[in-house]
């Protein structure tokens, strides 16, 4: 198996296409897009994206009964959840705040990334979903389009291992 970043990228686009807002009983994002959303004007609620921002990957000791190594990966990807905030600061910031007060324990909970070719199992070689050591954060900004967004950012780290095989160069 190799590191499955793209894949993981999806898995996390399909998990948070399913995180219900326990308030309403409904989706928490009306839309959820891997790379980043730079014209959200169309987007009248909450919108999320998922990009990749850094990894490290190593050895892990040997692959026990298998030939080759095991890998350790720690990939981290940045999940911003946005909402207009020209129209209505208080209501984007509510918003947001309350898409960070789900999805924030939900981080913290959820340790398994569906896999998007099939929801129904997790991507194999996953153990872990953490929130990242990096701060979250969020601030108006004013994007390509002219338009105002009140966007949360945090950053997620995905913990994977894999084996490889060992080869003569």
């Amino acid at each position: 198996m190799a590191s499955q970043r793209q894949l993981i990228t999806r898995g996390l686009q399909t998990w948070l296409q399913g995180v219900i807002d326990p308030n309403t009983s409904a989706t928490l994002y009306q839309y959820v897009k891997r790379g980043h959303i730079l014209d959200p004007g169309t987007i009248s609620g909450l919108w999320a994206d998922v990009v990749y921002f850094q990894g490290k990957s190593g050895p892990a000791g040997s692959g026990g009964n298998m030939v080759g190594w095991r890998i350790e990966d720690n990939p981290i990807w940045v999940i911003e959840t946005g909402y207009i905030y020209e129209l209505d600061t208080t209501v984007a910031i509510d918003a947001v705040m309350n898409a960070a007060d789900i999805l924030l324990p939900a981080i913290h909970s959820h340790y398994l990334i569906p896999n998007p070719d099939n929801p129904s199992v997790q991507i194999g070689s996953v153990y872990s979903v953490l929130e990242s050591e990096y701060n979250d954060r969020g601030m108006p900004l004013r994007y390509p389009n002219g338009h105002s967004y009140y966007v949360w950012s945090t950053y997620v780290t995905v913990k994977q291992q894999y084996n490889v095989t060992l080869v003569t160069p």
